[in-house]
């Protein structure tokens, strides 16, 4: 089985005399890649909430390891 590289190089190869180069505008600019991404602080203060909230209001203690499975089964 082909992969996705390989399978492109076959079709360029396949269609190499018809193949006709577009230049694309706007090539020079570009966001900056950044490991983090914008919404990286949204969403880590969203589960850090969530996990604080189910910390305080579930009690680990008196579940059993089958209810509490239960329990998370159905966080939607």
């Amino acid at each position: 089985m082909l992969g996705w590289s390989e399978k492109v190089l076959e079709v360029v190869r396949a269609n190499y005399d018809t193949l006709t180069l577009k230049l694309q505008d706007g090539l020079d600019q570009y966001e900056r890649y950044s490991e983090q991404h914008k919404e990286a602080a949204f969403f880590k203060e969203l589960v850090r909430s969530i996990s604080t909230n189910v910390r305080r209001n579930l009690a680990f203690h008196t579940l059993s390891q089958e209810a509490l499975l239960k329990e998370f089964s159905t966080i939607s």
